[in-house]
């Protein structure tokens, strides 16, 4: 999860927004890569789409395959089904926010992501 910050956006690259069920908090795991190729930046959400600030939990760095999977995940730990996919633009700025630009797959929006505490971050709409 060691991010440099750029100064500009990047080229776009794919993001998806999967629903994790059959466990006993469901929620939305949001995933981006920061780099074609890269593994998925992942935040645990309650909800999808946010519409207003919300608090979100930063997770470890998640496997590229998450990009294209649907269905159970092994040891039992629930299932995921894809809700939108597509291309955004990732800048990381100072004191690590995060500023992510939908591009594709969803209703343009532009996400600002700040860390709050440990794990926890705020998603804002700009």
């Amino acid at each position: 999860m060691d991010v440099t910050p750029t100064d500009s956006p990047m080229d776009p690259v794919r993001y998806v927004i999967l629903h994790h069920t059959d466990i006993n908090e469901p929620h939305f795991d949001l995933m981006f890569e920061t780099a074609p190729g890269s593994q998925l930046a992942t935040w645990r959400s309650e909800i999808w789409p946010i519409e207003s600030p919300t608090t979100v939990t930063r997770l470890r760095d998640h496997r590229r395959l998450y990009l294209e999977y649907e269905g159970p995940i092994s040891d039992h730990r629930g299932a995921v089904q894809r809700v939108t996919d597509g291309q955004c633009q990732v800048e990381i700025g100072e004191n690590s926010v995060w500023t992510i630009k939908l591009l594709t797959g969803s209703a343009p929006a532009t996400l600002i992501l700040r860390p709050i505490a440990d794990q926890e971050w705020s998603v804002n709409l700009r």
